[in-house]
């Protein structure tokens, strides 16, 4: 594995992002049609307000069918994202980011560079860096 690797590098430049008043439905569709396992909510300008994941989504859910009675579909991004969001700059070193989100339990790290979302790494693209290395690729089976 190389010494050294920026984010920048092995960064997705073009993460799936929503806008704070995206329904919870809508926010749904998306992670499913994609794929992924949250979203990135931003404003007009780029800017991280926030993230939604699916476990955000699936509690909002459950607690408007089964616990309060009350209409989940009323919900936007902006009522049900985590607004702390650890982010990383696009100069950070790949292997602290990666030790960083496996000890924070965090699958996914926006890319922010002068205020504004560029980005996003995720374990997904980590473990298929790590998987590209010559010595993984070379261990034989005996």
């Amino acid at each position: 594995m190389p010494d050294s690797l920026n984010i920048k590098d092995s960064m997705n430049p073009n993460p799936i992002t929503v806008s704070p008043d995206a329904s919870l439905s809508e926010i749904a569709k998306v992670t499913l049609a994609h794929k992924i396992s949250g979203v990135l909510v931003v404003d007009k300008s780029k800017k991280l307000l926030g993230m939604v994941s699916e476990l955000d989504i699936l509690r909002e859910l459950t607690k408007g069918i089964y616990h309060e009675g009350r209409n989940a579909s009323s919900l936007k991004a902006q009522d049900i994202m985590t607004k702390e969001v650890t982010v990383v700059s696009p100069d950070a070193q790949l292997f602290d980011v990666m030790t960083s989100m496996l000890n924070q339990g965090q699958r996914r790290r926006p890319v922010i560079e002068n205020g504004k979302l560029i980005g996003q790494v995720t374990c997904r693209q980590l473990l298929k860096i790590i998987t590209s290395f010559s010595r993984f690729q070379s261990t034989k089976k005996r």
